[in-house]
């Protein structure tokens, strides 16, 4: 099934592809702490661009999640080293990141790329590049990047994994933010005779061990506010010691917390070594990201995040707490 974008969007489209097929050297990157959208994203606009015999290298800040290694071409991912160094590629294309600073050490190379491409579906992108492809009403930007290999190779097997998994990891099992093309992006996608189930299972279904005893400790920090509307939950830097465990094991930990009945605002706290990751996640049409905002994140009405730099965990609970309390919560 052929899917027509508006104007806007098919320009867009069409002025990518025109870059992708002049030049010859591209990187390919994305945002700190990679997740299933960029990784889907990435992998599959390197497969078109191989497809076209050109030079290609995707070079993120952070390795790759072990989540995420059962995608073909994932050993194909290189990780930023600073002794390394690096060529001088022609272009730039960032997938998913809002801004700059979010690409992390990645930001040095960018920065000297003479063409920048960024493609997002964040509405607070900063708009870097000398493309800037942003809507936030797709649901993911592996939905956005369907359209861009779509036109440029036509899309195979392999991408259709990738494109699959960003989708369905960003509207987490097509629960929220959905758009008016993803059922019909996904019904192309599963014709490419692709296993959505065994995705699926991959994803959202193989927790290991290791996850499940950090899980276990978190839900003893569990509460609710007092109409038990909104439900936080800690994951505590000895936690992390004591199971042996990183930040990617708490994959699917805050979905947790909005699946429980009454919950409307899920809020989960992980504490790194430099401050406080804090996810929040929504019901209906409860917006999070304006609270992510007002503490320099961001992410979508449903879904959001923001850190807090050198603070305890405690510290940051009690200033999400007072700030939903000013909410109505």
């Amino acid at each position: 099934m052929e899917l027509k974008l508006p104007n806007y969007d098919r320009d867009q489209v069409d002025r990518i592809v025109d870059i992708l097929k002049s030049k010859n050297f591209f990187l390919i990157s994305s945002h700190i702490n990679i997740d299933g959208d960029g990784i889907g994203s990435e992998i599959s606009l390197y497969i078109s661009l191989k497809k076209l015999n050109k030079k290609v290298e995707i070079i993120n800040q952070d390795k790759l999640p072990t989540l995420f290694k059962f995608l073909p071409y994932s050993k194909k991912i290189k990780v930023f080293n600073e002794k390394e160094k690096y060529p001088d590629f022609e272009v730039a294309i960032v997938v998913d990141c809002g801004n700059l600073d979010r690409a992390g050490k990645i930001k040095k190379i960018i920065e000297k790329v003479p063409f920048v491409i960024n493609i997002d579906h964040h509405i607070t992108n900063s708009e870097f590049g000398n493309i800037n492809w942003i809507n936030s009403s797709f649901s993911s930007c592996g939905e956005m990047v369907y359209f861009i290999c779509e036109k440029l190779t036509k899309i195979e097997k392999k991408q259709a994994i990738c494109l699959y998994t960003s989708i369905i990891y960003d509207t987490c099992c097509f629960a929220h933010h959905l758009s008016r093309y993803t059922m019909d992006i996904v019904k192309n996608l599963i014709n490419k005779k692709i296993n959505p189930e065994k995705i699926a299972q991959k994803i959202f279904f193989e927790k290991s061990i290791k996850s499940v005893n950090l899980f276990k400790l978190s839900l003893d920090t569990l509460k609710f506010n007092k109409n038990k509307k909104v439900c936080f939950m800690k994951v505590k830097k000895e936690f992390f010691k004591r199971t042996k465990t990183k930040e990617e094991d708490t994959e699917g930990f805050v979905e947790y917390l909005i699946s429980i009945k009454g919950v409307e605002i899920g809020v989960l706290f992980k504490e790194k070594e430099n401050g406080v990751k804090v996810s929040l996640r929504s019901k209906g049409n409860i917006d999070v990201e304006s609270l992510a905002k007002k503490f320099g994140g961001g992410g979508h009405r449903e879904a959001a995040g923001c850190f807090f730099e050198n603070k305890n965990i405690e510290d940051v609970e009690k200033i999400i707490e007072n700030e939903l309390k000013w909410m109505g919560y």
